[in-house]
């Protein structure tokens, strides 16, 4: 007895699918049906693949007949595990006038440097140029308001963090194939880049800022 396979899939027009900024990756069925086409080809198994537009709605269906093979499952993206030898100390940072970047002000602020040897840093604003001490003198809480630059620029991810969460952020990003020692607007030509950046804002961002980078992330997921 000759088996046969048949399987359908939909996905709805960008219009119909809610909130234009959701994320609405292709559906699990519809990825199905590609992995059967691919087992087909690779086992020399007749199918037919049939693709379709009617009302706004893309159908995809896919008809196998003789020995249906099953489909192998698809690869899980590697997690990024964070370099972990690197244990800094809040006394291990070194002032510097020209320490990072200043968006708002456009130009290079003072503040305690810790470099990490990917071309990434930890800075601690500072006007006073002491440890600890804030510009009128008073005592400040060095555990806290630590940035993540790109040591070569000066610019950085736009997080304001604890000393402890910072280290961990920075390690995460220096986790990513990306040479963070090239320069920054060669940088950003990077897809690595722009799924590095996101991701440790995904992971360390406020709340809005999380959701946004997580839109991207599913933007460059789609596009790769």
């Amino acid at each position: 007895m000759i088996a046969t396979h048949r399987s359908t899939a939909f996905v709805k027009s960008i219009a119909e699918r809610g909130r234009a900024w959701k994320p609405d990756p292709i559906t699990a069925q519809f990825r199905f049906i590609v992995r059967m086409a691919v087992a087909c080809q690779d086992q020399r198994v007749p199918y037919n693949l049939a693709w379709c537009i009617e009302n706004r709605l893309m159908r995809a269906t896919i008809t196998a007949t003789g020995k249906i093979p099953t489909p192998k499952a698809l690869a899980k993206p590697p997690k990024a595990k964070p370099v972990s030898a690197w244990k800094p100390a809040i006394w291990d940072a070194v002032y510097r006038i020209d320490a990072y970047r200043d968006a708002t002000l456009n130009r290079m602020r003072p503040g305690f440097v810790i470099e990490h040897s990917c071309g990434l840093s930890l800075v601690h604003p500072s006007e006073s140029g002491e440890l600890g001490v804030t510009q009128d003198d008073g005592n400040e809480d060095l555990h806290k308001r630590w940035l993540i630059i790109h040591t070569g620029s000066g610019q950085g991810f736009g997080l304001t963090l604890t000393f402890k969460r910072a280290v961990d952020a920075l390690l995460l990003a220096a986790s990513f194939p990306v040479d963070w020692t090239i320069d920054a607007e060669m940088l950003k030509l990077s897809p690595e880049f722009r799924r590095a950046g996101n991701t440790v804002i995904a992971a360390y961002g406020t709340t809005g800022d999380k959701e946004a980078a997580r839109r991207k992330l599913a933007e460059l997921e789609r596009a790769a």
